[in-house]
């Protein structure tokens, strides 16, 4: 039974090695041959060796940590699996290179700001994650300004380049409303999110440029701002359809609020394969919907988005400039939400059946009331 915390210097004792050597060797010095590199490896997996954070700090003054911010205000009504997802494969891309993720929460009394002041001020970690950009997001102006390396979930305007990864909300917008106008749509509303976000302003220039291709007048009063939640926009889409009966499509920015405009439909007795009301969707999610006939869905995983965070933060932090490291993933369009969801089941139980797989999670959150199970 092992009693002694494996660390470089036992490491090396039992491989006869020197310590520099098996340090090099971790690292995958180009000085160290091939085979050693593989032993040094297997051994330090065998013996359950992990680097001293404490020592590295000492040493060099790298946490070891990246820190992801969350907005915990946007799932306060049904949660967000999607940000699990995110979450894990983030994780998962960063402890390859020995690096932890933390998750500090945004809660509603705070400003953006002020989570990333704390992380930079306490040190505790040695790059951040963070979404929910705006335009001259100031979270990012610290960041440049004070040299701390980030990754935003989501585009900036400002003009010194820094790393991000983001969706094609502009081209899938575009790619929605001009097939709503082909099937004869003229009435074409879009929810968009409130609070001045970037990626708002890619979906408006996307819906303004299909509607002015498609040659449909714009009309502001179709374009719906409010929060993203279910409930709100249950009832900013409810006030829209009672006051709006030509409306015959609705554009969401994503599944909570997808979900919560076709409550208000059902709530006000428009059934919208029945009654001809097409609703559009964007998530990386997907869970079970109260109607799933009638309705697209443009999916972008959130596993993806981890792993392309998870690989700008560690490239970053090997010092590679932000220019090579911007990323807009563009979006699958789906028309049967149904099968794409139990294929995207099919898959993870596939998955979970190879030999020491985890079990696959569950496709969504699940909610009570009125009979309606959305998982």
């Amino acid at each position: 039974m092992q009693t002694q915390r494996t660390n470089l210097k036992t490491l090396a004792e039992h491989l006869g090695l020197s310590v520099t050597t098996v340090s090099r060797a971790l690292k995958d010095g180009p000085e160290v041959k091939p085979d050693t590199v593989k032993r040094v490896k297997e051994a330090a997996a065998t013996l359950g060796y992990l680097p001293d954070v404490g020592g590295i700090y000492l040493r060099t003054g790298k946490t070891m940590k990246v820190c992801s911010i969350f907005f915990a205000p946007e799932v306060a009504d049904y949660g967000d699996a999607g940000f699990l997802a995110q979450v894990e494969s983030l994780s998962a891309g960063l402890e390859g290179e020995s690096y932890n993720l933390i998750v500090l929460t945004q809660t509603a009394g705070q400003s953006p700001l002020d989570p990333v002041k704390r992380v930079y001020q306490q040190r505790l970690a040695d790059a951040l994650v963070f979404s929910r950009t705006t335009p001259l997001d100031e979270r990012a102006r610290f960041c440049l300004e004070f040299g701390f390396p980030f990754v935003s979930f989501g585009r900036t305007e400002l003009q010194t380049p820094h790393a991000f990864v983001d969706h094609d909300d502009e081209g899938g917008v575009f790619d929605a409303v001009t097939r709503l106008a082909a099937e004869g749509h003229r009435r074409i509303a879009l929810y968009n999110p409130a609070g001045g976000l970037t990626y708002a302003g890619f979906r408006l220039r996307g819906y303004q440029r299909a509607l002015a291709e498609a040659g449909i007048p714009w009309d502001k009063a179709l374009v719906v701002n409010a929060e993203q939640s279910v409930w709100a926009t249950q009832s900013a889409i409810g006030a829209l359809l009672s006051g709006r009966s030509d409306v015959t499509a609705i554009v969401c920015a994503n599944q909570l609020s997808m979900f919560g405009a076709m409550e208000a439909a059902l709530d006000r007795g428009i059934e919208p394969e029945k009654d001809g009301l097409r609703i559009v969707g964007f998530g990386g999610m997907p869970f079970r919907m109260p109607v799933e006939r009638g309705v697209t869905y443009y999916y972008q995983p959130q596993r993806r988005d981890g792993e392309v965070l998870a690989h700008h933060v560690l490239e970053q932090l090997r010092g590679t400039p932000a220019e090579a490291l911007q990323t807009v993933l563009p979006y699958q369009r789906i028309d049967d939400l149904r099968q794409f969801r139990l294929d995207l089941r099919a898959q993870a139980a596939a998955r979970a059946a190879q030999p020491g797989a985890a079990k696959p999670p569950e496709a969504g959150p699940r909610r009570g009331g009125k009979g309606k199970d959305p998982a």
